[in-house]
């Protein structure tokens, strides 16, 4: 591809990744906060802090299709320097108070800022891949590894930050969204159709709904609701009352807790871009199938560490952690493959590509609203140990779907290549 459109393509995956950075520093933040809290106030419990995560994704989830068919029709960029707008605004309100009808606010701007950013990044990604398949499968592995790697440095930084600043932090985190609008800047963005003009928000969203998506639909969200529920209560449990029972459950300080999330998005960001390149030999189904047998191994791992004691040999706890490290490898490979599923389905609708990338903030959104709804009970009932369990039941229905959804491409295929034959049911 031509020399400028590559360097869009870097700053526009820069961009994602300073962004999400930005969003997670504050994300961070704001459930610590709550756990800290909890120690001495029996009022702020983990289906509180469930609560406020899950605004962020219900303002993400009515946000997103319309500022994907938006995108569409007025183009890519002006809603990627959006999302950086959003969010630097939020981050400056907690600079102000942290009462918890503020932390709700500042949690739907910031859905906002995702809702604006993601449908016209990904669409713009599709469209400037859109004569390489090979292309597509690793810039959307590295898109997938800029927003989770994103998401964990934000942590990271959010933590330290606070730990350090205090409520300072909050102004450190406006300057990295800035960052963030400075590096979409210079992105050139894919001549589109307007075809789509007639057609905004949830009208285009039923409108390039497909079958496909559809029959992907319940494995995406569940994938996407075990994220929802370690990212939305994880954090609180960490760092609230200690509880000798479960080794993740210790009163952790902000620090120790960013610098967990950065780890494990370091290891997905290695699994997401390693699995961008093997994905076109091996294939997307088979990647998918991996990918979902990764989450299911991580949930023994994860039982067997909390039940450890604080006091456990060093040897052993970083063997088990080691083990664990390879199974979040082996499950990153699920995201670049759907993404690269949504990306094969926009370029069907070409002129709706917008929109359907648009899907992708819609079942995340969604996805991560059930992961929340799911994690406060469990975790009010069993901490981490709840959290387990809810990964299992969604492990579980994402490879169910996963191993329907090749049954039925398989099926399509055939169907294809002899129009004769019929789809079964």
């Amino acid at each position: 591809m031509p020399v400028s459109q590559t360097r869009s393509l870097v700053f526009a995956l820069a961009g994602t990744f300073v962004l999400r950075c930005a969003s997670y520093g504050a994300g961070i933040i704001i459930p610590t906060f709550l756990g800290i809290k909890s120690r001495s106030d029996s009022d702020v419990t983990a289906s509180l802090a469930a609560l406020i995560a899950i605004t962020f994704y219900g303002a993400e989830l009515v946000g997103a299709p319309i500022f994907g068919a938006l995108s569409d029709r007025r183009g890519r960029k002006l809603f990627m320097i959006l999302g950086p707008i959003f969010g630097g605004v939020a981050i400056q309100m907690l600079g102000f108070t942290s009462i918890i009808p503020i932390l709700i606010v500042v949690r739907v701007l910031e859905g906002l800022s995702t809702a604006s950013s993601a449908p016209a990044t990904l669409g713009f990604l599709s469209a400037a891949t859109a004569s390489s398949e090979r292309s597509r499968g690793r810039v959307m592995g590295l898109y997938e590894a800029a927003t989770v790697v994103g998401l964990a440095s934000g942590a990271a930084l959010g933590g330290r930050l606070y730990d350090s600043f205090g409520t300072t932090a909050f102004t450190l985190l406006a300057i990295v969204y800035l960052v963030s609008l400075l590096l979409f800047l210079p992105v050139r963005d894919v001549k589109t159709s307007r075809d789509a003009a007639h057609h905004p928000g949830f009208a285009t969203l039923r409108r390039v709904a497909s079958g496909r998506i559809l029959r992907f639909a319940p494995a995406w969200l569940a994938a996407n609701a075990v994220l929802g529920s370690w990212f939305a209560v994880a954090p609180f449990l960490a760092s609230g009352r200690p509880d000798p029972s479960q080794f993740l459950m210790q009163g952790f300080r902000p620090g120790q807790i960013g610098v967990a999330f950065m780890a494990f998005g370091i290891v997905f960001t290695l699994g997401a871009i390693t699995w961008g390149f093997v994905m076109p030999r091996i294939g997307r189904q088979a990647t998918l199938l991996i990918g979902v047998a990764g989450l299911l191994a991580s949930t023994p791992i994860f039982f067997i560490i909390n039940r450890q004691s604080a006091g456990q040999e060093r040897t052993t706890m970083l063997a088990l952690f080691a083990i664990l490290a390879v199974a979040i490898f082996v499950e990153s490979g699920f995201t670049p493959a759907a993404l690269a599923y949504l990306a094969e389905i926009a370029e069907e609708r070409p002129s709706d590509r917008g929109a359907v990338m648009g899907l992708y903030s819609v079942l995340l959104s969604v996805g991560q609203l059930l992961g929340g709804a799911l994690a406060g009970p469990a975790a009010s009932l069993a901490g981490i140990n709840g959290l387990i369990g809810v990964t299992v039941v969604l492990g579980v229905v994402a490879a169910v779907t996963v191993v329907k959804l090749g049954r039925s491409e398989a099926q399509s295929r055939l169907v294809e290549m002899d129009p004769t034959m019929t789809m079964p049911g």
